[in-house]
């Protein structure tokens, strides 16, 4: 017996206060140990991606950075390679002309170039026969320059490797000779001359030796705000072979090293490197590095981050203090907060037990103890209940309609039957009575009242709009004893196009009604269809009165001092509807003058 009633109560529903403070109490005994395990390793990961994206970002504008300063070099030593003064001089050493003088002229010449960027320090030209010429601003002589050995035949290789190809061949730092009070490290950039001429001679080849201090200095440029090129924070680079072109601490400049092709290796062999042998192990030394793909040069950044490493700690035992408090503290509030909530909820509960039972009237009150979302809600409930009740009578309404549309629906299909029925019975009895006119004048009506009642916005060809106004016009001069003539003309080629139905009555109309009234001579009344290209133009022409102040132009008003102001609210209906169907595609033109006619042209597309 004891385990279903323990099953019972266990299984029972428990009210939303007792869920809500349950809840809260079992979230918050955990904080403490999520936030100390989970944070430490989620913060600590958080900023070791963003530390890792920005040193990516910064490596990534220093090659840029590298790569238009080189490319600014690379430019000073076309100018070079291709300098037609250059090469003449060379080609007149190279033929034994006057060897000193020329040489002395071309020393001049490349002196021009060499205060033309910064951090330039030589510019030599080596021969194919031998010779160099050369202008060093670390030496100052014309005899020797700062970082080429002659006696050891280190012209004649470097000659051969610089010559044998068309590319610009960059040489790593080394250490230029001691000429001042400071050592000074170069890298130079190379190639071969290039006569337009002669493309294939291969003369000569200029070499531009650049000071490595332009490299540090944009390698010192991330290091800040921190002090650029500490032992902690390094920034440097390798070339292809791993020989340091660019570092901090020069006399490391020229040393190779021994790189392994895996990563991991690679890095270990940069902290050995950076800082010393016993920094493996370490996990805190972080190093990032990216290839500058057209040099082979690789961009180093060496940190220790054993600083932030620390800070983030200290931050994480803040946090777990801070979790402590804010959960003894709300363990407080909930129970005031809770009590007041589920007060409120039970209120809107009753309130909507209470539309579901179909009482409509019912609406929630607010009071000063009620919480704001709670507030909220029962606007929102009242707005609702409110629309509900507006629904109901719109239904309501619309049921009443729909009844009414539905019966005038029977009664417009019943009439039609019984007024064409009405008129066949009369037009055969004309015929009885041998009243032919009548019957010609019954028929005509019957087949006008079956044209527009039967689609009447359906469309149809020129062929049957035509015939249709043929029995309207003679019907109308029927009515009229003949009164007026008619003539229409239509363009073989405009029968098949479509319209809609019922377009051009309301201006025929117009002019049979109001256009001849009071008009003494003969009255003519004309229409004219016609296909120009993709447009259909219509032309309808009386001799009546005219229409006052209807100038030409695009118009459906016509004139405002006609005595019946509603003689015209069909021609002006008529051109509306014209715009709706064809919209901007349409024109309808008048033209009109008092006592002459009126001419009313339609010009819409040819379908």
């Amino acid at each position: 017996m004891k385990i279903p009633d323990l099953h019972l109560a266990l299984s029972r529903k428990r009210s939303f206060k007792y869920r809500l403070i349950a809840a809260f109490c079992i979230v918050s005994i955990f904080p403490v140990i999520l936030v100390q395990t989970a944070s430490s390793y989620n913060i600590a990961g958080i900023l070791q991606k963003n530390v890792d994206a920005l040193e990516r970002s910064n490596l990534v504008q220093t090659r840029k950075i590298i790569r238009t300063k080189l490319d600014f070099y690379g430019d000073l030593l076309y100018q070079l390679y291709t300098d037609d003064r250059i090469i003449r001089l060379i080609d007149e050493i190279e033929a034994g002309a006057d060897v000193e003088f020329n040489s002395s002229l071309l020393r001049r010449t490349i002196h021009t170039y060499v205060y033309t960027m910064p951090y330039v320090q030589s510019i030599t030209v080596l021969t194919s026969g031998g010779h160099m010429v050369f202008d060093d601003l670390l030496t100052g002589y014309n005899t020797k320059t700062s970082w080429i050995d002659v006696t050891g035949g280190q012209p004649a290789r470097i000659f051969d490797s610089v010559i044998s190809g068309d590319d610009t061949l960059i040489m790593s730092s080394k250490l230029a000779s001691f000429f001042t009070s400071r050592p000074f490290y170069l890298f130079h950039l190379a190639h071969r001359v290039v006569d337009y001429k002669d493309i294939r001679k291969k003369s000569a080849v200029v070499i531009l030796s650049i000071d490595e201090g332009m490299l540090g200095e944009i390698c010192d440029e991330i290091m800040e705000p921190q002090s650029p090129g500490s032992a902690d924070n390094t920034v440097f680079i390798l070339d292809s072979a791993g020989t340091i072109i660019s570092y901090p601490e020069k006399s490391k400049i020229g040393m190779k090293v021994d790189l392994p092709k895996d990563e991991a290796g690679r890095r270990d062999a940069i902290r050995r490197t950076v800082w010393g042998e016993g920094s493996v192990k370490r996990t805190n030394l972080s190093v990032y590095e990216l290839l500058e793909p057209e040099t082979g040069w690789s961009i180093v950044v060496a940190r220790d981050q054993g600083v932030a490493h620390r800070e983030i700690s200290d931050q994480q035992r803040l946090a777990a203090l801070v979790v402590l408090l804010s959960v003894a503290a709300l363990l407080a509030i909930i129970f005031y907060i809770t009590g007041r909530l589920t007060q409120s909820i039970d209120s809107v509960v009753a309130a909507m037990n209470s539309a579901g039972q179909g009482e409509f009237s019912v609406r929630l009150e607010k009071d000063r103890k009620m919480p704001l979302e709670m507030e909220k809600i029962a606007d929102n409930f009242n707005r609702m209940i409110e629309k509900i009740e507006s629904l109901i009578r719109e239904v309501q309404s619309a049921s009443v309609k729909r009844k009414d549309a539905e019966i005038a629906a029977l009664e417009a299909q019943v009439n039609p039957h019984f007024l064409y029925n009405t008129l066949d019975t009369i037009n055969w009895m004309a015929i009885d009575r041998e009243e032919f006119e009548i019957s010609d004048a019954i028929h005509a009506l019957a087949r006008i009242l079956r044209y527009g009642i039967d689609n009447s916005n359906g469309v149809v060809d020129i062929r049957a709009e035509a015939e249709w106004l043929r029995q309207y016009v003679f019907l109308q001069r029927t009515r009229l004893k003949n009164s007026f003539d008619f003539k229409m003309e239509i363009d073989p080629g405009a029968l098949d196009c479509r319209i809609h139905k019922l377009l051009f009555q309301p201006f025929v109309e117009n002019s049979i009604i109001h256009g001849f009234k009071g008009v003494g001579r003969p009255h003519e009344l004309n229409i004219s269809i016609r296909k120009e290209g993709d447009r259909l133009l219509t032309i309808i022409a009386d001799n009546g009165r005219g229409i006052d102040a209807a100038a030409a132009g695009e118009s459906g008003m016509e004139s405002g001092s006609d005595p019946d102001p509603d003689n015209h609210v069909g021609m002006r209906n008529a051109v509306e509807r014209i715009r709706m169907y064809y919209g901007d595609a349409a024109r309808v033109l008048v033209e009109s003058a008092n006592g002459e006619g009126t001419r009313i042209f339609i010009e819409i597309p040819a379908t």
